[in-house]
């Protein structure tokens, strides 16, 4: 059976549906957020460290509605983050009209896997925090005392979870187009160098202006670009069994 197209003003009115949601989702996780703020900003200040002395990182604030401003900021963003499974669900009910009906089969994969990669890359950075942090203050003279922004620090550390929960979707990102067959495994394997310089780039533009948070996120972005070979070959493989049961 074939779908009837809808008019434009119906794809307006979806659209606005599921903003609407993705909302009300944000909302109720900016609420849930707010009233932890304290605790959040705690656990950037002080996070988890398996090797060497524990970090504490000295915070000051220098206008008076920095505080405020960045209790807002990561209450919202840490709310995106919890509403993320619903933001994308209902992206995925926006575009999934448009789509077969083989394809919708994958709505679940989709919203897990991307979620799923996406809190992998936040967990991640969180953990190599400190790593980060220590080496970066390390430059600092003895006659130098370290005493960052509240604001600053707080933007510095979303803008790197952010990168890397953005850079886990490679794989994501893979699946979707070599299933649409434009992308290959011999093609990821032969731009391999590019790749190696395109991360890089993208690393600066995304992380904070210093090599060693460029590096720490380019590793990983490297080494997803392996594991993005492996799906494709999967899934060629796959499909390529699937075109001899045809035959």
């Amino acid at each position: 059976m074939v779908d009837t197209p809808m008019p434009l003003t119906s794809h307006l009115g979806e659209l606005r549906t599921r903003l609407f949601y993705c909302v009300i989702a944000v909302g109720v996780g900016f609420l849930l957020c707010y009233g932890l703020s304290d605790y959040l900003i705690a656990a950037l200040q002080s996070p988890p460290s398996f090797m060497g002395e524990p970090l504490e990182v000295p915070l000051q604030i220098i206008a008076p509605a920095e505080a405020f401003l960045t209790y807002l900021k990561v209450s919202f963003l840490c709310g995106l983050f919890l509403a993320l499974p619903v933001v994308l669900y209902q992206l995925w009910l926006f575009v999934a009209p448009g789509l077969l009906e083989h394809e919708r089969k994958y709505t679940v994969p989709f919203i897990v896997g991307s979620t799923t990669l996406f809190y992998m890359g936040g967990v991640l950075f969180y953990l190599i925090l400190p790593l980060i942090v220590k080496f970066l203050l390390s430059f600092a003279g003895p006659d130098i005392k370290a005493q960052l922004s509240v604001g600053y620090y707080v933007s510095f550390c979303i803008r790197l979870m952010i990168a890397f929960g953005l850079v886990f979707q490679l794989p994501i990102v893979t699946t979707f187009l070599t299933q649409l067959g434009l992308l290959t495994s011999q093609a990821l394997i032969k731009n391999f160098r590019y790749a190696v310089v395109l991360t890089f780039i993208a690393a600066a533009i995304l992380t904070p202006p210093d090599v060693i948070s460029q590096t720490f996120m380019a590793i990983p972005t490297l080494l997803l670009y392996g594991v993005s070979i492996l799906v494709c070959k999967r899934i060629e493989k796959r499909q390529a069994e699937a075109e001899e049961e045809d035959d």
